[in-house]
């Protein structure tokens, strides 16, 4: 009977349980519950995938369970080798591949990072791109040292530089689409071949005033050179770097950046140096043919050695994954960067961004060019940018990046705290300083200040010093902050171009107000008010920092997406759970399934029968 009734079921209810579970797993089980059996996976041939064997729907369940899990495991890989599928077929045919193999093979997740060429390194692209930093913002830092650009009008020297940070914002914020578009190499060439173009002109300035439009022009053009090249340089330097390396390589990367100006600097001072009764009040010709060549040698260089961000390694044998941007897509990065000026965490940082740019028409003007002659302003100048390059190696490597601070999360606060009290200090300093002396526009030393003018000489000399220092731990925090943000290259190109947009603007403001004839106690009493400003802020963000490298804005969307397919697929569980118990509950009520159980020996008198599913 048990036998007779078993075979009517199969027959009677095969089709109608065909149609129940049809609804019940539409494909989450991979498999087909298509009528006319001509799809779908069988053990028993044609559509039917129920057994003869009558197998029961507990098993099924577990296995459309686990099956979606497994769906769903396969999705999120799925969609990472999409990823990589892409780019690899983004890349020109006779690009190289990563892991060799022919033009058709696509990239695998690591390679042997011995292996790889010398300039597909992370860190050796990090060391090229401070190496054509040095040659250009580097050299440009330097003259800008020397007080006034160099030249001997400070109305005309602080219009070039509010031209320069007006252009440089604008086209700042746009750097990240340009780097997505055009890539590395051509905005690092072309930004550094318009800082040589800036030195000849503020040269023939010097010369003939009727030259001072062409500096200011001049300016404007390298604002978008610098634009370019700052894009380019921060998007490699963070995105080329592993977590526990972005301060190590923001560090190594502003300590060759300064070393121009080191250079610069010591050279200035060489070429002018002069018995007392000769001192020189201003710059020689000699200086600027000697940074323009060098300016020009560096665009060339980048030329040659700088390469594309999908062809560099990093130091565990990841790729970096980078897909350029076509032309045709200009309007959806343009939309990005829209979007940026609502993202909650770049609002918050805009004040320490601006400030961050903000003191050095104080500093340089203020300081630098109304307390001293020109020898002393490019040993100054050398000085300055040495302590920069090397209290930012020391605090990214040795703080930022250290594990005995405490976790990344622990580290973003006391980074903070730290960068926050030595800041702070130097404006102490200078507005004692500034009012005890007081120094001031229209009432600079007579004579300026000589590096031999022993103790007369000191004070101003390390209240500079301390602000070369206070500048790269500034910078040094904030690239790392925005680091700990987001890991993607294209969304560091954009954060970066949003901070060097914003912090030109501030620039910007800041030469305007000098140009203005502002005083410089009023400058200081500024400089002083933004330092305090951008603590609370940059500390609500310093909290999000995660110790794990997850992005907390960049991938914000594709984790939204995630929780959501986990969470819908959660509730499909719970539903045919649901039904699955419903109808074990009506199939152990079943007497005929007892008798099945009996007739098959399972369980005996002493055990109760067993449970059909």
């Amino acid at each position: 009977f048990c036998a007779r009734q078993r075979v009517a079921t199969t027959a009677a209810g095969k089709r109608s349980r065909h149609a129940q579970y049809k609804s019940l797993y539409p494909k989450k089980m991979g498999r087909d519950y298509s009528d006319d059996g001509s799809s779908g996976s069988s053990r028993s041939g044609g559509g039917d995938d129920w057994d003869d064997e009558g197998t029961d729907i507990a098993s099924k369940f577990k296995k459309s369970k686990s099956s979606s899990s497994s769906q769903r495991s396969k999705s999120s890989s799925s969609r990472r080798d999409r990823d990589r599928s892409s780019r690899s077929r983004s890349r020109s045919p006779g690009a190289e591949r990563r892991g060799g193999g022919g033009d058709g093979d696509e990239s695998p997740d690591y390679v042997d990072y011995n292996s790889v060429s010398f300039l597909r390194k992370g860190f050796n692209q990090n060391i090229v791109a401070g190496m054509v930093a040095f040659t250009g913002p580097g050299l440009f830092n330097a003259m800008n040292g020397l007080g006034n650009a160099g030249g001997s009008d400070p109305k005309i020297a602080a219009t070039m530089n509010a031209t320069l940070y007006a252009t440089f914002s604008i086209f700042g914020v746009l750097s990240g689409s340009l780097f997505n578009i055009l890539g590395t190499k051509i905005l690092m060439s072309f930004g550094s071949l318009t800082y040589a173009f800036y030195a000849i002109s503020v040269y023939l300035w010097g010369t003939d005033e009727k030259y001072a439009s062409m500096a200011i022009i001049a300016a404007a053009i390298l604002g978008l050179g610098a634009a370019c090249l700052w894009g380019a340089q921060g998007t490699m330097t963070l995105s080329y770097a592993l977590e526990p390396q972005k301060g190590l390589f923001f560090g190594l990367f502003w300590l060759i950046f300064n070393m121009g100006g080191v250079m610069g600097g010591f050279i200035s001072m060489g070429i002018n140096m002069a018995p007392d009764e000769e001192r020189a009040t201003s710059v020689s010709p000699a200086t600027y043919f000697t940074f323009c060549v060098l300016m020009i040698a560096g665009s060339i260089f980048a030329f040659i050695f700088v390469i594309s961000p999908s062809r560099v390694v990093k130091a565990d044998g990841s790729p970096v994954k980078f897909d350029q941007t076509d032309k045709s897509g200009t309007v959806g990065e343009l939309k990005e960067i829209v979007k940026l000026f609502g993202n909650k965490y770049m609002l918050l940082l805009t004040p320490l961004i601006i400030q961050s740019n903000w003191f050095y028409a104080y500093e340089f003007g203020g300081i630098n060019g109304l307390l001293f002659d020109a020898p002393t302003r490019g040993l100054n100048s050398a000085l300055y940018w040495a302590i920069s390059g090397i209290s930012s190696y020391v605090c990214g490597t040795y703080y930022l990046d250290s594990e005995a601070v405490g976790g990344r999360h622990k580290r973003a606060i006391r980074g903070l705290a730290l960068v926050s009290i030595i800041n702070l200090g130097q404006w102490v300093y200078a507005v004692l300083y500034q009012f005890s002396t007081g120094y001031d526009k229209g009432n600079p030393p007579d004579p300026p200040i000589n590096y031999a003018d022993g103790g007369t000489y000191m004070a101003p000399m390390l209240l500079f010093m301390y602000c070369g220092l206070a500048d790269s731990l500034v910078q040094t925090y904030a690239y790392w902050i925005i680091g700990a943000i987001s890991n993607s290259p294209s969304t560091l190109s954009r954060y970066v171009g949003y901070y060097k947009g914003v912090q030109s603007f501030g620039g910007a403001l800041s030469w305007i107000i000098e140009a203005e004839g502002t005083s410089y106690r009023t400058q200081l009493l500024i400089c002083s008010f933004l330092a305090v400003l951008f603590i609370p802020f940059t500390y609500m963000v310093s909290t999000t920092v995660q110790d794990k490298g997850t992005d907390i804005v960049g991938n914000g969307e594709e984790f939204a997406e995630n929780a959501a397919v986990l969470q819908n697929d959660g509730y499909a569980e719970s539903r045919r759970f649901a039904e699955m118990e419903q109808r074990a509950r009506e199939n152990r009520s079943s007497a005929d399934s007892r008798r099945y159980a009996e007739m098959h020996g399972i369980g005996g008198s002493k055990k109760k029968p067993a449970r059909i599913v």
